[in-house]
């Protein structure tokens, strides 16, 4: 039956990740062909519907199970809330097995070699590690994972596979030191900070490649170059896409706007009329990603509101000090930043450096941690808007 048979199934996603440009490398292609990626994923998997991520056992629909575990463009998730899910289902995934297309990408962009010494970040179902032992030898394979039940059964697919790496149970923001100098580190969580750690245990000249994020854009992928006197890893940032986010810097992406938040502060600022909502929020990614680079602690929520007048969403901006909120042509905001004017700042500025997509910007980090984002050359200056009110004060 084809529903089930995997090798039918894994010989469809070939094919749809051929047609699809997903090999970019032709070793890439064979790699998808030896680990079988169904051997990684357990029978009991996590999927959304309407309120929550509800479990999807293989014993129950083994089609299902199967068609999505084989699906060339989605991820599948495996764990949801640390393991901990409530009665009514799971809110937060917090382990899975990549997409295909993103798992081979990041691969392909990493340009891994035989005998490349590998730091890998989140070992999750232990797929991706098997896919490097293959690439680069099973010795040469170091794979960090910060949950011990996670861990523990990767460890046990990658041995019933037949692959030996090292899988250290530990937070990956620290890398593992003990195994470096690495020639490349590839994380399978997303960074909105890019540990200094990290720079230290790959060698000059080598790569970091890791998805990366702001408040304001969640999917970015950063390719970090270590400089050849190690003080430093820079890179323009490439195909973009969205993993899940590291433990230590998850908190970040959840909007303060309910604790900055209040009736009173609502009440007692005044609606100003705006010329036009930030509808390229909605519109271009380009510009967010832009934006949210010199914005980089600034969120944007979504509301979808029924005003009539062709459903135009409201928005709303925060941080931990202030907050703006717009729809059609009023806006309010509060706190000593003036929100609504920094973000127009930072738009204005992106359109008049020529609109520049995400490819042009870069990042630099040092070994301390520091980080600063750039366009087009590292020494390429961007800029940072600020429009402050006084201390205390009500904007708008």
């Amino acid at each position: 039956m084809t529903g089930l048979d995997p090798d039918a199934l894994s010989a469809r996603a070939a094919d749809d990740l051929e047609a699809a440009e997903g090999f970019q490398q032709p070793w890439t292609r064979d790699l998808f062909r030896k680990v079988p990626r169904h051997a990684f994923v357990p029978d009991r998997v996590w999927v959304w519907s309407k309120d929550a991520y509800r479990p999807l056992d293989r014993t129950v629909d083994p089609v299902g199970w199967a068609q999505l575990v084989h699906d060339a463009a989605r991820s599948v998730v495996t764990q949801v809330d640390d393991g901990r899910p409530g009665t009514g289902g799971g809110t937060l995934p917090t382990s899975s097995i990549s997409a295909p297309n993103a798992v081979f990408t990041m691969l392909a962009t990493a340009d891994l070699a035989p005998g490349h010494r590998v730091l890998e970040i989140g070992t999750g179902t232990g797929y991706n590690a098997a896919l490097l032992c293959e690439r680069v030898g099973t010795r040469n394979v170091v794979s960090v994972e910060i949950d011990p039940a996670v861990a523990e059964n990767a460890e046990r697919a990658l041995h019933a596979t037949g692959y030996r790496p090292a899988v250290v149970v530990a937070d990956g923001e620290a890398g593992h030191p003990a195994g470096g100098p690495y020639d490349r580190l590839i994380s399978t969580a997303s960074s909105q900070r890019v540990p200094g750690a990290w720079v230290q245990q790959v060698r000059p000249g080598g790569l970091i490649v890791t998805p990366w994020r702001t408040t304001l854009a969640t999917s970015g992928m950063a390719v970090l170059r270590v400089t050849d006197d190690g003080r430093a890893a820079q890179g323009h940032f490439g195909y973009p896409m969205a993993f899940m986010d590291l433990r230590g810097q998850r908190r970040d992406d959840h909007s303060p706007l309910r604790d900055v938040y209040t009736r009173d502060a609502w009440e007692n600022t005044r609606p100003r009329p705006v010329p036009s909502g930030p509808h390229w929020l909605d519109d271009d990614y380009h510009a967010r990603f832009a934006v949210g680079l010199m914005l980089p602690d600034v969120h944007a929520d979504r509301q979808d509101t029924d005003s009539g007048d062709g459903d135009e969403p409201a928005w709303w901006l925060s941080t931990r000090t202030s907050w703006a909120y717009v729809a059609g042509d009023t806006a309010r905001q509060w706190g000593p930043r003036a929100l609504l004017d920094e973000l127009a700042q930072a738009h204005t500025h992106w359109t008049r450096a020529g609109r520049p997509d995400l490819y042009r910007y870069g990042l630099t980090v040092t070994r301390d941690g520091t980080q600063r984002p750039w366009l087009d050359t590292p020494d390429g200056l961007l800029r940072q808007p600020s429009a402050e009110t006084p201390p205390g004060s009500v904007a708008g």
